[in-house]
């Protein structure tokens, strides 16, 4: 005979005709024959060696054994169906994909390197990335086209969970020949003359705002020189002495990177959708709570 104990089905039995109060209404919510409730009680209690029930013409009460057992039974049987929800759970998240977005102006902070350790701890679990502006990502996720991505400063809402991550380190771009190129380290007192290098497109929009909000300067107090150009040619074209401008940690030959201490630094922070429902999220967002920052990390 096989081991009943081990059956969650004949607890299940159980469990409805103590509840129910008979054999008879236990089998209707079972939508099943009495008989076969019955007859599988009987051979749960042989089993066990006691009687769960008093039978009468009245209805079914538990015994005093068949009350503890099923009081002990019972959450055992719970942990049980949650441990099965779990590892299906599970099973649904070790495929699939995350759609992430990053910001095209500035790489805040290490995210590539969580993203490729996510990648290494969820080998089936495809990272899709994608470059934009802070109010591109911010639409990106409120639509549904993104899981998650970074913002420079956003704020709390009722849509999105928003998580600070740090202060990205910055630093000022420019040539080697530059008279500063030699320094370990800049402030805008120093640089403030400087003719700064920005591109005509979303990303260029953004560093410019970034640009005022950072050295605390009123509207045009920052020289500009906008060009419609891709990254590669603006960086050349600080090599050159164009000018300089603001960038992230980047390594290329050609520029010096001095890094720069701003009057109001950005916030790196990473959205995500409350009403996202893709099960690999939230192994994404617990990979980013091993993030090194300088900012307490927060989600609200």
């Amino acid at each position: 005979m096989p081991d009943l104990t081990l059956d969650l089905r004949y607890l299940k039995y159980a469990v409805h005709v103590a509840e129910a109060g008979s054999f008879r209404r236990a089998a209707e919510r079972l939508s099943i024959a009495q008989s076969t409730v019955s007859r599988r009680v009987q051979l749960l209690e042989r089993q066990l060696g006691v009687s769960l029930f008093e039978r009468s013409r009245s209805g079914v009460g538990l015994t005093p054994e068949g009350e503890r057992f099923l009081q002990q039974a019972s959450v055992g049987a719970r942990y049980l169906r949650d441990a099965a929800s779990e590892i299906r759970t599970v099973k649904r998240t070790t495929t699939g994909f995350v759609r992430f977005g990053l910001l095209e102006a500035f790489t805040a902070c290490p995210i590539i390197d969580v993203l490729g350790r996510f990648r290494r701890r969820n080998p089936t679990i495809e990272v899709k990335l994608e470059e934009g502006t802070s109010e591109a990502n911010t639409m990106g996720v409120k639509r549904g086209l993104l899981d998650a991505a970074i913002s420079l400063n956003a704020t709390v809402g009722s849509v999105f969970r928003v998580r600070r991550l740090c202060e990205p380190d910055l630093y000022i771009a420019l040539s080697p020949l530059h008279n500063l190129a030699a320094r370990q380290h800049l402030t805008w007192d120093e640089i403030c003359d400087e003719i700064f290098l920005v591109r005509s497109d979303g990303a260029g929009r953004e560093l410019t705002a970034m640009l005022h909000r950072m050295v605390g300067a009123v509207q045009g107090a920052v020289q500009l020189s906008i060009h419609q150009v891709s990254r590669e040619t603006l960086l050349t074209m600080v090599e050159e002495g164009f000018g300089v401008t603001v960038t992230s940690a980047v390594s290329r030959a050609g520029i010096t990177l001095i890094p720069f201490t701003a009057v109001r630094p950005p916030t790196a922070t990473m959205i995500s959708s409350r009403d996202n429902e893709n099960p690999a999220l939230p192994l994404l967002l617990k990979c980013f709570d091993t993030l090194p920052s300088v900012l307490p990390s927060s989600t609200v």
